[in-house]
């Protein structure tokens, strides 16, 4: 389990080394990724978790979690994608509440045709 405190106003106000590590992913064949990820929510601000394309540096998609704080929140998107090859993915976080201190359980995708 990870503590993000005061994730920041900005997705790279956290150091990657902070628990939301790298994943090499082959995109061969893959149309749709579902992304997932469990947080307990604590602050009062929007928090975002991103799933980020580390490789060339762009957002694959996004999960934006408006509503009220609580534990063992599981929050999910699915999203069409046309990448070709390895890329190096990783989460991150930010929140409209520069102070929340949201607790990050896991994130994962699933890679679909």
């Amino acid at each position: 389990m990870v503590t993000l405190t005061n994730i920041g106003a900005s997705y790279d106000a956290i150091a990657a080394s902070r628990g939301l590590g790298l994943q090499d992913v082959d995109f061969t064949g893959v149309g749709n990724v579902l992304f997932r990820v469990r947080v307990n929510k604590v602050g009062i601000g929007t928090q975002s978790w991103q799933l980020w394309n580390e490789t060339d540096g762009v957002e694959l998609t996004r999960i934006d979690d408006a509503g009220a704080s609580g534990d063992n929140k599981n929050l999910s998107v699915t999203v069409a994608v046309a990448l070709t090859g390895v890329k190096t993915l990783r989460v991150r976080a930010k929140s409209t509440t520069g102070t929340d201190d949201p607790v990050f359980y896991g994130a994962s995708i699933l890679l679909k045709p």
